[in-house]
C-alpha cells in the first residue's frame, strides 16, 4: 500500500515542435500519454487520506495534461511559472500548428486560483527554467511528503530546467517516481 503523499509533483516532455529533428513526444502521443497520466495520479491516491495537491508548470504536453486529468479527477492543482503568463505562451506553449496548447493553456490559468498561480518574475533564460523547477520541488516539500509522476524518455534534457533536470533535483526528496516513457505509449 502506498505511503499518503500531500502532493503530486509533475514534469514532463513538451509536444515536439515540427522541426524538432527526433521526435521525443509527438502530438499523436497525446491521448496514450493523457491516459497513462490519468492512470498514475489514481495509483497515486490513498483511500482515507486527503487528497493531494497538484503542483506543475503548465507548458504543452505532459504539464497541461496532468492539471487537466487532476482537476478532472477533483484534485486542486498548483501552476507555477518562471515568468509571466504572456513570456511563457510564447515560450513553452505555443509552436505546434493545428494544436489547441494555447487555447488550453489559457483556460488553465483562468480557471486556477489566484492564490495557487504563482509568477517568479525571472527574466526569460534557461536558467529560469531550472529555478522553477526547484520552486516546483520547493513548494511540495512545504506541503510535506509528495509524489513524483514524470513523462520522460530517460535521456539529458535539450538544456538546463527540463524533465531530466527536475527528475534529479526531487529524487532525494520524493517517493519512487513513476516514470511515463513517451517510446512506450
Amino acid at each position: 500500500m502506498r505511503e499518503p503523499v500531500s502532493s503530486l509533483v509533475f514534469t514532463g516532455h513538451m509536444v515536439d515542435l515540427p522541426e524538432r529533428g527526433e521526435a521525443r513526444f509527438p502530438q499523436a502521443l497525446v491521448p496514450a500519454a493523457r491516459e497513462a497520466i490519468r492512470g498514475s495520479i489514481l495509483k497515486a491516491l490513498a483511500p482515507d487520506q486527503p487528497p493531494p495537491v497538484g503542483i506543475a508548470s503548465a507548458a504543452r504536453g505532459g504539464d497541461i495534461l496532468f492539471h487537466e486529468e487532476c482537476r478532472a479527477l477533483g484534485l486542486r492543482t498548483i501552476v507555477i511559472l518562471p515568468f509571466s503568463p504572456e513570456i511563457f505562451a510564447v515560450t513553452s506553449v505555443k509552436g505546434v500548428p493545428r494544436t489547441d496548447w494555447t487555447k488550453r493553456f489559457r483556460r488553465l490559468w483562468k480557471e486556477t486560483a489566484q492564490e495557487d498561480r504563482e509568477v517568479m518574475g525571472l527574466p526569460d533564460s534557461s536558467e529560469a527554467y531550472a529555478a522553477c523547477n526547484a520552486r516546483i520541488i520547493e513548494r511540495a516539500r512545504q506541503r510535506g511528503p509528495f509524489h513524483l509522476i514524470a513523462l520522460w524518455d530517460g535521456r539529458g534534457g535539450d538544456g538546463p530546467g527540463g524533465t531530466a533536470d527536475l527528475i534529479r533535483q526531487a529524487s532525494e526528496q520524493a517517493d519512487r517516481p513513476v516514470i511515463i516513457a513517451p517510446g512506450g505509449l
